[in-house]
């Protein structure tokens, strides 16, 4: 955000220096969108020298620019990483109410037959887990 407001006052009299840097209105908040805006502010930056030398006079160096692109290509790997263990956590979680269904079931059919079997001494439930009013 800095480097790009300290962007916007350099070229302010520069209508299209500001629309190849996609200065022009807000940044997006959408994430996708926004990533789009920032790197090609970025990617425009770092093969522009004529554009690097004006925003020295801002403290802009090249070297912050070489280091912000990193840092958007570290972003995008941690999102890639982030939506792939998402994907796997989801997976995940229906495998799991999947068995918990399966076992359900299962328990259910269970309590039934122990219910009957243990017709004549129905205290013997609780030693299963199952509550029986005395």
């Amino acid at each position: 955000m800095l480097f790009r407001k300290k962007a916007k006052v350099i070229f302010r009299k520069d209508p299209t220096t500001l629309s190849k840097l996609a200065l022009t209105g807000s940044l997006p908040t959408a994430y996708i969108k926004w990533l789009e805006v920032v790197k090609k502010f970025y990617t425009v930056v770092t093969n522009d020298t004529d554009i690097q030398t004006k925003l020295l006079r801002l403290k802009i160096t090249i070297e912050e620019i070489n280091n912000t692109t990193q840092q958007i290509t570290n972003l995008e790997l941690a999102r890639a990483t982030y939506l792939q263990e998402k994907g796997e956590s989801q997976d995940a979680t229906k495998a799991k109410d999947k068995a918990f269904s399966e076992i359900d079931d299962w328990m259910s059919e269970f309590y039934a037959v122990a219910k009957i079997a243990l017709e004549d001494n129905p205290q013997l439930l609780e030693s299963i887990g199952k509550f029986v009013r005395s």
